[in-house]
């Protein structure tokens, strides 16, 4: 029973060790600015982040496109309603939940192996208390599907004075 519990609590370290040293890195401005690749592969799973434009006025709220898919062997159950709930934002280097007490309802989909969603809308959302103020900014997103976090390429974008 020790060892079992052992084991667990050393996987369970491991893993969230695992999360959070990716969770952790710091994008580069080139890579943000660039042409949108995909982030690194968690048990073949990948998400992609691009922003609909790349110049936002203030009193807009910016949008992105967001891209999964599963180029593993499990299927994935994906809650395509439930997009930002289930997701955490980074923005320039701070990340930001979405309240726990606001939840939807949604169907579930599945992510199979070989499949891939895309253009799927994430908005930089009130919920997730995100000040953002004028000048350029470095966004990422990281998703969680059965528990499993993979976090997308780093994105810029240009936030302008409105007028």
């Amino acid at each position: 029973m020790a060892v079992r519990y052992g084991y667990f609590a050393a996987t369970a370290l491991a893993l969230l060790a695992a999360c959070q040293g990716c969770k952790s890195l710091p994008p580069s401005d080139a890579s943000a600015w660039g042409e949108a690749r995909w982030g690194p592969s968690v048990e073949g799973l990948q998400c992609r982040l691009r922003a609909e434009r790349p110049t936002w006025r203030s009193n807009e709220t910016p949008a992105f496109n967001f891209d999964l898919r599963n180029r593993g062997k499990r299927t994935f159950a994906f809650w395509p309603a439930q997009k930002l709930e289930l997701a955490e934002i980074e923005f320039d280097g701070k990340w930001h939940r979405w309240p726990s007490d606001v939840m939807t309802n949604s169907p579930v989909w599945p992510l199979a192996p070989g499949s891939q969603y895309n253009a799927v809308t994430i908005q930089l959302d009130k919920h997730f208390k995100i000040d953002i103020k004028p000048g350029k900014h470095i966004v990422r997103i990281a998703y969680s599907l059965e528990g499993v976090w993979v976090v997308s390429n780093p994105v810029g974008i240009k936030i302008v004075a409105a007028g």
